[in-house]
């Protein structure tokens, strides 16, 4: 019996809903039919260029958004999680992923792909993956049966053990539950080429990042501030907010590989904290409070040295 592979869209640092989803589906199936069920999901490393030679070689690498999904994918069902890790900006397009992506589909050779249908990467990809393994595609489907369990989509189209060939399945709302326990392995892959270089992307922003809640920016220079990056830290977890810096923090390990933003990164988030002056590129209503650096064009502003401004403003926070 061929493998069962989910694609999982992160939204922030956790599984999207919809790919959590379309992992309990992909468990009952998987459990039903006796297969191997796989998370895969790709995550950006600026400094990974893969093998010339290979479609997928293993590395032994370590990457946080992946240890950080790793629990949940696992209570999910999954049996085991695939990374592919590009150095391409991860958003949920097929010019910028879609190396990466088929490389899991190359390193699986799947029967049973499984998308959340309202997962961000779910329009993109999941036609274009059927495309490729020569699969057909139900567009919203759901599991039904017990012992035997199917998937059947909504104008009468049925996946079912006994059939031969690929499928793709984009798997509507359906409850999530909590199957298995918090470990599981990982396999990373480390895919050759990153984004289509005939096709230039407009943002390049995660896609995690386009459109949030609250995003916090601290400049390079700021992040190499032991005070001010722990401040930052804290207020970014009592926030709920995502904390992101430029490439050079990003390479000094002060903030995750997947979050590093440039001047042509459009963010519009409802609420943005621009620690120093960092390069930000502000759509939308987002609100803009600046901290260590002038209010001009600002809802508001905390001048004077930026360490013990942040300590304070955390504090409060946290009294409050």
């Amino acid at each position: 019996m061929g493998a069962v592979l989910v694609h999982i869209d992160l939204d922030g640092e956790r599984p999207h809903p919809s790919s959590l989803a379309a992992l309990a589906a992909g468990r009952a199936v998987a459990s039903s039919w006796g297969a191997t069920l796989y998370a895969a999901l790709v995550v950006h490393d600026p400094t990974e260029h893969g093998s010339a030679h290979s479609t997928g070689q293993i590395s032994t690498k370590s990457i946080p958004q992946v240890e950080t999904a790793r629990a949940a994918l696992a209570r999910a069902g999954a049996d085991k999680v695939v990374a592919a890790i590009t150095d391409a900006p991860v958003v949920p397009l097929w010019a910028a992923i879609g190396s990466a992506w088929q490389g899991v589909l190359d390193h699986l050779r799947p029967r049973l792909v499984l998308f959340g249908a309202d997962a961000p990467s779910a329009a993109e990809l999941g036609p274009r993956t059927g495309a490729r393994i020569g699969a057909r595609l139900l567009s919203r489907a759901r599991a039904v049966g017990l012992d035997h369990v199917e998937l059947r989509d909504r104008d009468g189209g049925y996946v079912r053990a006994s059939d031969g060939g690929a499928a793709v399945v984009m798997i509507g709302a359906m409850r999530s539950t909590i199957i298995g326990d918090d470990d599981v392995d990982v396999v990373v892959l480390a895919v050759p080429g990153g984004k289509d270089a005939r096709i230039e992307l407009a943002s390049s922003a995660p896609a995690e990042l386009a459109h949030t809640r609250a995003v916090i920016a601290i400049d390079d220079e700021v992040a190499n501030d032991p005070q001010a990056m722990t401040a930052a830290t804290r207020l970014a977890g009592l926030l709920g907010a995502h904390l992101v810096g430029g490439a050079g923090a990003a390479r000094n390990g002060k903030i995750a590989p997947g979050a590093i933003i440039d001047r042509g990164t459009p963010l519009a988030p409802e609420l943005c904290i621009a620690i120093g002056s960092p390069s930000i590129d502000l759509a939308g209503a987002a609100s803009l409070i600046r901290i260590g650096s002038s209010g001009k064009g600002a809802d508001g502003a905390l001048t004077g040295p930026v360490g013990p401004t942040l300590v304070e403003l955390v504090r409060a926070l946290e009294d409050s």
